[in-house]
């Protein structure tokens, strides 16, 4: 599992110094251009696997995140996906079958081709939900703990104490985790446990505890006095994540998110239009067209983005 969406706030690669010159606009010339971002809004998909040391083949998505950054208005949205979500998924071979999200990767995957699980799992979401994302980044759970590690851990408020006797995050090491309620520094490794650990809560409390955690970790992150945590969390990115995204448009990201600033950043999930399946034979979540459409709309300041979701949601026959 890997939460992280802000993960993105480390495509600095080993050039920060120029990501921070140029994230003032150079008038006349939209800095989106400048990196060879597009000049519209666009959509990175950002995917946490829960792969095991001891796996082998393909993995199911643990986290699925969208990012829309729209640099006209200094704007950016984040739309949280949960992995039990009833979709239209394209198969390798060939036509569709009804099934989790999360498991695109798995009837996608090959060996031979890194991009081809995180493009089927882009159409199924955009076949679903009529977002289509530009860019991904996928890495996975021990890869999320580096970069946290990289960055000096984050700070969380825990509402409510909680915690897991039997967790590992390789099914051989059991290490327990426990979160007493109040303010907590956590490694890359408890931060992890803490978007994960779903024993005596949801899939729904997961998605907040990692959207918490990501926010934490883009505010510590635009701090200038972790301006020379760069290097290490450049080469820490560099290692664990797998991406569609140059080292010129990562750079330009970068610059894009820093000009826009944490608090233009606005964060949804669909997990609050989702109802479970009663008449399906697993524990598989659809989501309601109108509530979908809204909190879509709400995430990336788009109204016809959030109709058209509706319109898909429907057609593909996985509403209530």
């Amino acid at each position: 599992m890997v939460y992280l969406l802000l993960a993105l706030f480390t495509l600095v690669q080993p050039i920060s110094v120029a990501s921070l010159s140029l994230s003032v606009p150079i008038p006349g010339l939209p800095p989106e251009r400048i990196f060879g971002l597009p000049d519209r809004p666009f959509i990175v998909m950002v995917v946490g696997l829960d792969i095991r040391p001891t796996q082998e083949g393909p993995s199911r998505t643990d986290s699925i995140l969208l990012l829309r950054v729209d640099a006209d208005k200094d704007r950016a949205g984040i739309l949280s996906i949960p992995r039990d979500t009833l979709m239209q998924v394209p198969l390798d071979e060939g036509g569709f079958t009804q099934d989790r999200v999360n498991t695109a990767f798995v009837y996608n995957w090959s060996p031979d081709d890194a991009g081809r699980a995180p493009a089927a799992l882009g159409q199924t979401i955009e076949d679903n939900l009529g977002l289509a994302a530009d860019y991904y980044i996928v890495f996975d759970q021990r890869g999320a703990a580096r970069i946290i590690d990289a960055a000096g851990g984050v700070t969380v408020v825990v509402g409510e104490a909680f915690g897991q006797d039997n967790y590992s995050d390789d099914d051989v090491n059991v290490v327990p985790q426990y979160f007493a309620e109040g303010r907590q520094h956590l490694n890359g490794y408890q931060a992890v446990a803490y978007g994960r650990i779903r024993e005596g809560s949801s899939d729904f409390d997961r998605i907040r505890r990692q959207q918490q955690v990501a926010e934490e970790l883009v505010a510590q992150l635009s701090s200038p006095l972790n301006f020379w945590r760069l290097p290490g969390l450049g080469k820490a990115y560099r290692d664990v994540v797998d991406t569609n995204l140059s080292m010129r448009e990562t750079a330009g990201l970068f610059a894009l998110l820093k000009r826009i600033g944490t608090d233009r950043i606005v964060t949804r999930s669909l997990g609050d239009a989702a109802v479970p399946c009663l008449s399906c034979q697993a524990a598989l979540l659809l989501l309601d067209p109108q509530e979908a459409a809204r909190l879509i709309s709400e995430a990336f300041d788009d109204d016809a983005a959030g109709q058209t979701a509706a319109q898909l949601l429907v057609a593909a026959g996985v509403t209530p």
